[in-house]
């Protein structure tokens, strides 16, 4: 691997921090709160304990093949299987790419433009995504730090207003569910926190990468802890009833920011969450088209130009009922294939194949 297209280790914190932030922290509470009510802020910090755990697993599998995905299952299962292996998993990050845009998509025409089709939205931020994955793997981590830099940093401030009327009796007693409902939580709250697996297929391109994994497990400490700061915020925020009707409850807490000089603060705030959109399916994307050039040895534009059309035509059936359904298949995917199948894969990487001894 050429140095000039690898990247300093301590780029990896804001690759980890793009991967796991997107549109999900605007609407995540609600859907960890179905079960374990206000106590679900505690199975957001017990999911990021287990995400850590996954960082290891993925940087030991991967420090052994001294490669990406696609290597480990070539080398483990040889080239035709392996390769179809690699292909499902390259197939998740392209379908979460587009998961993304749509809800992204969604919350512009439900908060801002009503009228504008779908396809319109898309196209815009798909110009946007090609231009910066055209200028190669460096380009795309430049935008995670810069989505971490403008976007993020203003929301940390922006707490500071919902908190002047916020009601931290809401979370009192603590634990007082039961150990089913705590669990779903946490379920619930790993899929919020997912993104780390896009580690698969970065990790060749990752400058010394064994001095990234501290950059790493401090990336997932820090969104878990913005993640559990989010949903404190909106349970001492909201009622539980209120919650409960509340689709995107961390958007609608900037209903409560006035400036003399803006009355709509949400547009300033969609309008810098697009940046952090565009950055996460930006990664996603180059994933998958580095990914297909691999597999089926075509030049990866080609692979970004089949990747951007497929994405372009899925916006056309932006309806509920796909995005359920595609949500859903993403949500099972993540979890059996990450969670279940790659601590799998290591066992049997180093049972029955020695790679590299550095790993």
């Amino acid at each position: 691997m050429n140095i000039r297209h690898q990247v300093s280790p301590y780029l990896v914190f804001f690759i980890i921090y793009n991967s796991q932030v997107g549109v999900g922290i605007l609407s995540f509470q609600r859907t960890i709160a179905e079960k374990a009510g206000y106590d679900a802020w505690i199975g957001v910090l017990a999911a990021g304990c287990l995400v850590q755990v996954f960082i290891w697993v993925m940087y030991k599998l991967l420090g052994k093949a001294q490669g990406d995905i696609i290597d480990v299952h070539t080398a483990s299962f040889g080239n035709f299987l392996g390769k179809f292996l690699s292909f499902f998993i390259i197939s998740y990050y392209a379908l979460a790419s587009v998961s993304v845009m749509l809800k992204f998509i969604e919350i512009i025409q439900v908060w801002m433009f009503p009228a504008i089709p779908s396809w319109i939205i898309s196209m815009l931020i798909l110009i946007l995504v090609y231009y910066c994955i055209s200028g190669g793997f460096r380009v795309v981590v430049g935008l995670s730090f810069l989505s971490f830099l403008f976007p993020q940093l203003w929301v940390l401030v922006l707490y500071i207003f919902p908190l002047k009327l916020a009601h931290f009796s809401n979370l009192v007693p603590i634990m007082n569910h039961s150990v089913m409902d705590m669990l779903d939580s946490v379920k619930s709250s790993v899929y919020t926190l997912a993104g780390t697996e896009t580690l698969l297929m970065v990790y060749p391109f990752i400058r010394n990468p064994d001095k990234s994994r501290k950059f790493a497990h401090l990336g997932v400490l820090f969104t878990t802890l913005l993640y559990a700061l989010s949903s404190i915020v909106s349970f001492s925020f909201y009622s539980e009833n209120q919650l409960k009707t509340t689709i995107w409850p961390e958007l609608s807490l900037t209903k409560v920011i006035k400036f003399s000089y803006l009355e709509r603060f949400e547009y300033l705030y969609i309008s810098m969450y697009s940046m952090v959109v565009t950055a996460l399916i930006s990664l996603l994307l180059w994933c998958s088209s580095r990914g297909l050039k691999k597999i089926f040895h075509v030049k990866q534009k080609y692979a970004l130009w089949g990747l951007i059309l497929f994405s372009a035509g899925l916006s056309l059936i932006n309806n509920e009922h796909f995005n359920e359904m595609l949500d859903k298949y993403i949500t099972q995917m993540n979890l059996y294939v990450f969670y279940v199948y790659i601590p799998l894969l290591l066992i049997y990487f180093t049972l029955f194949k020695r790679g590299h001894q550095g790993g």
